[in-house]
C-alpha cells in the first residue's frame, strides 16, 4: 500500500499536478520532498503501530471484563448461598426464641403450680392440726373410756347390766343401751384411725406433688438453659454469615467498580482505536498532498489576523478566563493533561492553527469534541467539552475557523475549554504542555 501510494504520488508529480510543479521540485530539491514523503511514512507506520497496541490492550480489556464477571459471578452465587444460610439460622433463632418463650410460660406456670401446692399444703397443715387436735381429745377420751371399762371388769358389766333386766321389755331396752354404746365406741374407733389415716395420706399426696413440681420446674430451667445455649451458638453462627455476607458484599462491590473501570478503559480504548484511525487517514491524505499541501497549511497559519503576539505556533482557541493548568491535580481528578479555558455557554472556539479533523463526535469523557491534526507542525490539539460541534472528519481548517461552541458536555464541571496539544499524532494520556506553544 505504501509503495503504491508512493508511486502514484511520483506519477502525479512527474505529470505536473496543481499541487506541486515538477520545476518547483526541481527549485526545492527532489530529496526535501521525499524526505517528508517519508516522514509521512514513518508516521502511519507509527500510528499501525500504536493501533496495534491499542488493539492488544482492547483484547487484554476484554479478557478482564470477562475475568471480572466470572468473579462476579462466582461471589453472588457464594452471596446467595450466605444468604440463604442466614435465613436458616435466622428462622432456627426465631424457633429457638419461641421455645424458650414457651419453656419460660412453662416455668411462670409451675411456680404457680408450686406456689399453690404451697398454699394447699398451708391449708391442709391447719386441716392437720385441727384433726390432730380432735384425734387428740378423742384418743383421751377413749383412754378414760377404756380406764372405765378396764376399772368395772371390762366386758362383763355390760352382762350384768343386761341380766339385771326386770322385765322382758327392760332386757331389750337395757340390750339396745349396750349395743348402742358399744356400736358408738366402735365408731369413735374407726373414726379415730380414719381420720389418722387421711392426714397422713393428704400430707403424702401434697409432698409427692410438691416434689414431682419442683423437679419438673428444675427439668423445664434445664431445658431453657439449653435452648439458650442453643440459641447463643445460632447467634454466633449468624454473626460469622453476617461478617462472611459483609467481606462478599464489599468484594462484590469492589469487583463492580474495576469492572466500570475496566468499561471506561474498554469505551476509552475504542475511542483511540477511531481516533487512529481517522489520524492515519489524515496522514495519508497529508502525504498525497507532500509539499505542496505542507506549504499551504503554513501560509494559511501566517495569513491569519488571530495573532496574538509571540512566539507561539498555536493561536489562542478562544476567549475567557485561564482557569486550570497542566499537570497533577488533587484527586479524584488525576494528572491535568491539557489546560482550561472558561468563559459563558457557546463562547466561540477557534483552530489553533490550520489542519486536517481527525475526530468530531461526541465522547463519553471529552463530550463534544474535535481533534485537529497539523501537517507542518506534525502535532494535534484537543478542543473538548464543546456545547456544539461545527466540523466534521476529514474537514481541512483554517486557523482562527470555528470549530464549535463552549460548553459542558462529558466529564465536565461549569462551561469551559479543555485544550490539549500533542506531539505528532494524538495518544491517550499523551499531551504536552500547551503553553509553550501558544502565543
Amino acid at each position: 500500500m505504501k509503495r503504491t501510494v508512493l508511486y502514484i504520488l511520483v506519477i502525479t508529480l512527474i505529470m505536473g499536478t496543481s499541487l506541486v510543479d515538477w520545476k518547483q521540485v526541481s527549485a526545492q530539491s527532489r530529496d526535501s520532498i521525499q524526505k517528508e514523503i517519508k516522514e509521512f511514512e514513518n508516521k502511519q507506520d507509527e500510528l499501525k503501530e500504536k493501533q496495534g497496541n491499542v488493539n492488544s490492550k482492547k483484547k487484554n480489556t476484554e479478557n478482564k471484563i470477562d475475568e471480572n464477571l466470572n468473579k462476579q459471578d462466582t461471589v453472588k452465587n457464594e452471596i446467595a448461598s450466605i444468604d440463604q444460610k442466614l435465613s436458616k439460622t435466622q428462622s432456627a433463632i426465631t424457633t429457638k426464641e419461641n421455645e424458650i418463650t414457651q419453656t419460660n410460660n412453662e416455668i411462670e406456670e409451675l411456680k404457680s403450680q408450686i406456689d399453690e401446692l404451697k398454699n394447699q399444703l398451708e391449708e391442709l397443715k391447719a386441716e392437720i392440726e385441727a384433726l390432730i387436735e380432735r384425734i387428740e381429745r378423742r384418743e383421751a377420751l377413749l383412754k378414760d373410756r377404756l380406764r372405765a371399762i378396764q376399772k368395772n371388769g371390762g366386758d362383763m358389766k355390760y352382762m350384768e347390766v343386761i341380766l339385771g333386766s326386770q322385765s322382758f321389755g327392760d332386757f331389750i331396752s337395757r340390750s339396745s343401751a349396750v349395743n348402742t354404746i358399744m356400736d358408738q365406741d366402735k365408731n369413735i374407733m374407726e373414726t379415730h384411725l380414719a381420720e389418722k389415716k387421711q392426714v397422713e395420706t393428704k400430707k403424702a399426696e401434697l409432698e409427692k406433688k410438691k416434689t414431682d413440681m419442683e423437679a419438673k420446674k428444675v427439668e423445664v430451667e434445664d431445658k431453657k438453659t439449653a435452648l439458650e445455649g442453643q440459641k447463643n451458638e445460632l447467634v454466633s453462627l449468624k454473626g460469622q454469615l453476617d461478617s462472611q455476607m459483609a467481606e462478599k458484599e464489599k468484594l462484590q462491590a469492589k469487583l463492580e467498580e474495576e469492572h466500570q473501570h475496566l468499561e471506561e478503559l474498554n469505551m476509552s480504548l475504542e475511542e483511540q482505536q477511531r481516533v487512529l484511525k481517522n489520524q492515519e487517514a489524515a496522514v495519508r491524505e497529508a502525504k498525497k498532498s507532500a509539499k505542496g499541501k505542507l506549504q499551504q497549511f503554513a501560509a494559511k497559519d501566517k495569513s491569519s489576523g488571530l495573532s496574538a503576539g509571540g512566539n507561539g505556533i498555536f493561536k489562542w482557541p478562544a476567549q475567557g478566563r485561564f482557569s486550570s493548568g497542566y499537570g497533577p491535580r488533587r484527586q479524584p481528578y488525576g494528572d491535568h493533561y491539557g489546560i482550561d479555558i472558561a468563559a459563558s455557554k457557546g463562547t466561540t472556539i477557534s483552530a489553533a492553527a490550520s489542519g486536517i479533523v481527525t475526530r468530531s463526535e461526541y465522547s463519553g469523557s471529552y463530550g463534544h469534541v474535535v481533534y485537529i491534526y497539523h501537517p507542518q507542525h506534525d502535532m494535534t490539539t484537543v478542543y473538548a467539552h464543546l456545547s456544539t460541534r461545527s466540523v466534521s472528519n476529514r474537514q481541512e481548517v483554517n486557523v482562527g475557523q470555528k470549530l464549535g461552541g463552549m460548553g459542558n458536555t462529558g466529564q465536565s464541571f461549569g462551561d469551559h475549554l479543555h485544550f490539549e496539544v500533542h506531539h505528532g499524532i494524538w495518544s491517550y494520556r499523551g499531551g504536552v504542555n500547551p503553553m509553550q506553544y501558544l502565543n
